[in-house]
C-alpha cells in the first residue's frame, strides 16, 4: 500500500471511530510500528490528525479549518443529492462564483450541463473539476495557497474578486447556527464575503450535520442568502429563522 493510501484509509478509520489505537492500525494496515509513526507524524504536521498516548485521533476544532483530505469522505450521498436539486436552479449564460468547498466541487460535476458560462472560484480542486467536466470559463483567483485546504486566499484574492460582478454566489459552509452562517478560518470568511458583496443571488448549499455547528468566524448571516438547499429538513428554529430572513429552504 503506497503512503497516500494509508494516509487515506488512516483517515476513513477516524472518520468512523474518532480515535483508535496505534496496535489497531497497525492491523489493519499491515505495517509496522515504525511505518506507522512515521505516517502519523507527517499526518500531524498537515494538521490532518492529533496523536495520543498510544494512537490517534481527528481533530476537531471551532478555529481549526478541516482538511480537504477529511471533508471529501464526508457527507457523499447528500452532497450529491444537494448537487442535484442545486443544479436546477441555475441557467446557461451566467456567471458564478464559487468557494472551494468539496460540497460545491459536487455541483461542479453537473455543469456539464450548462452552457457559456463563466466561473471565478478559490478553489484549486474545484477548478480542476470544470477545466475536466465541463465547458465552462473558469478563473482562477491569485494569492497563497492553502495546503490543507487547496483554497487560494489573502489579499490578492479580495482584490481581483472585487474586479468582477456575478450573477450568484454557490457556496458551503463549516457551521449553521443562531449565530448565523459560520467558518473556522477568518481568511476563508473574507473570501466569501466578498464573493457575497460582488453578486446579486446567494445560495447556500449545506447538508444537515452543518447544523448547530458554531466555528470562529461568522461569514454571512441568514438575511444575505436567498436560497439554502439540504439534504433534510432542519429543527424548526431554524425554518423558523430562515423563514423571517426571507431564505428560500429547498430540500433535496
Amino acid at each position: 500500500m503506497l503512503i497516500s493510501e494509508r494516509h487515506q484509509k488512516i483517515l476513513e478509520i477516524l472518520q468512523k471511530e474518532k480515535a483508535v489505537s496505534t496496535k489497531k492500525l497497525m492491523e489493519i494496515l499491515y505495517v509496522s510500528e515504525a511505518t506507522l509513526r512515521r505516517d502519523l507524524t507527517k499526518m500531524e504536521q498537515k494538521g490532518l490528525i492529533k496523536r495520543t498516548y498510544g494512537g490517534a485521533m481527528i481533530v476537531e476544532s471551532i478555529a481549526n479549518e478541516s482538511s480537504i483530505l477529511i471533508r471529501e469522505q464526508k457527507q457523499v450521498s447528500e452532497k450529491r443529492k444537494i448537487a442535484g436539486k442545486c443544479i436546477e436552479l441555475l441557467q446557461n449564460n451566467q456567471s458564478y462564483f464559487v468557494d472551494s468547498s468539496t460540497t460545491i466541487g459536487h455541483l461542479l460535476y453537473l455543469f456539464n450541463n450548462l452552457q457559456d458560462v463563466t466561473v471565478i472560484t478559490n478553489g484549486l480542486n474545484n477548478a480542476a473539476i470544470l477545466m475536466q467536466s465541463s465547458s465552462a470559463n473558469v478563473y482562477i483567483t491569485p494569492g497563497f495557497v492553502n495546503v490543507k485546504t487547496n483554497s487560494i486566499l489573502g489579499a490578492d484574492t479580495i482584490e481581483y474578486i472585487n474586479k468582477f460582478n456575478c450573477n450568484a454566489f454557490l457556496f458551503s459552509c463549516a457551521g449553521i447556527s443562531p449565530q448565523g452562517i459560520t467558518e473556522a478560518n477568518p481568511e476563508q470568511c473574507m473570501v466569501k464575503r466578498e464573493m457575497l458583496k460582488n453578486s446579486k443571488i446567494h445560495i447556500l448549499l449545506a447538508d444537515h450535520t452543518k447544523f448547530d455547528k458554531t466555528f470562529l468566524c461568522r461569514s454571512s448571516d441568514f438575511k444575505d442568502i436567498d436560497y439554502l438547499v439540504t439534504d433534510r429538513e432542519p429543527e424548526q428554529k431554524y425554518v423558523n429563522m430562515l423563514a423571517e430572513a426571507g431564505v428560500r429552504l429547498i430540500i433535496a
